[in-house]
């Protein structure tokens, strides 16, 4: 047995799991940008991230919304392909880069036509505001690269999570072949991303199911409080050192620069203060 299977086979709660995987506990209404850098860069442009207007790439080494300071809403979605055609999808991933650029911008996704019967290009619920901070992540699941006959493409650890206590899983809410993370400060500008990029690829995916999310992060100086009341990821990491280390995968293929990223969600059903119910989760493995 290898050390990563031993790894998987090792019992552990279901924090200890992310924890030792290196991909922080926070859940997804608190860990709003993956392992976000809670407390990087608080100095330097803060009244732009306060104001919304601090400028985010979408092009880099790595993907934004990871270790971008924590923004605070979320807008979640998994996808299911509706084709298995390369080309197609390659397209479209084309058209998404080019369409998240021009979000990230706070741009319109394309200019109307001279034709004004036409619907718009751009469903325009952002006209006004600024991108708030927008980040665009993706990431495709093992499902994905089934479908796309690329199985040989698969990571070892590339792999659903293992079972945990209690946990109560829902098949429609579990698996999926796209995800896309849209973070940003204002959560019409979250969807409106969303919302732009599933309607570029309608005929190509469907959506499978979405959630979104927000976080009280208050002055950025210390960790937030969860909806339970308990202060949630003051654990993460948030030097690049660290972000090489436990964060950033190094193999020497298509994954390097990427990470694994566990999605483990769960509902709750609130009776009262103090005292919640389980309802649910979900669990798969993402390539970001």
């Amino acid at each position: 047995m290898t050390k990563d299977e031993k790894f998987f086979e090792k019992k552990m709660d279901r924090r200890e799991f992310l924890k030792k995987a290196g991909i922080g506990g926070a859940g997804l209404a608190l860990g709003l940008s993956g392992a976000s850098a809670f407390f990087a860069n608080k100095e330097q442009g803060s009244k732009n991230i306060a104001d919304g207007q601090e400028e985010i790439s979408f092009y880099g080494k790595h993907q934004a919304g990871i270790t971008t300071p924590m923004q605070k809403n979320i807008y979640f979605v998994v996808l299911d392909l509706r084709t298995t055609d390369k080309n197609e999808l390659i397209q479209l991933f084309k058209d998404w880069t080019d369409y998240s650029q021009k979000l990230v911008n706070g741009e319109l996704v394309k200019k109307d036509g001279s034709n004004a019967l036409l619907p718009p290009s751009d469903t325009g619920e952002t006209v006004g505001l600024n991108p708030y901070r927008l980040t665009l992540t993706f990431g495709v699941s093992a499902s994905f690269l089934t479908k796309l006959g690329l199985e040989k493409k698969r990571p070892k650890l590339f792999r659903d999570l293992p079972a945990f206590p209690k946990e109560q899983l829902r098949e429609q809410y579990t698996g999926g072949d796209i995800v896309i993370q849209a973070c940003a400060d204002d959560e019409q500008v979250a969807f409106h991303a969303v919302r732009n990029l599933i309607r570029k690829g309608r005929n190509k995916v469907t959506m499978k199911w979405s959630q979104s999310g927000f976080a009280a992060i208050g002055d950025r100086m210390e960790t937030p409080r969860n909806l339970f009341g308990f202060k949630d990821g003051t654990a993460n990491v948030t030097t690049e050192k660290y972000f090489d280390k436990v964060v950033w995968a190094d193999s020497q293929d298509w994954m390097k620069n990427g990470l694994l990223h566990g999605c483990t969600p769960d509902y709750h059903a609130f009776r009262d203060l103090g005292s919640y119910q389980p309802a649910g989760a979900r669990k798969h493995f993402w390539t970001l």
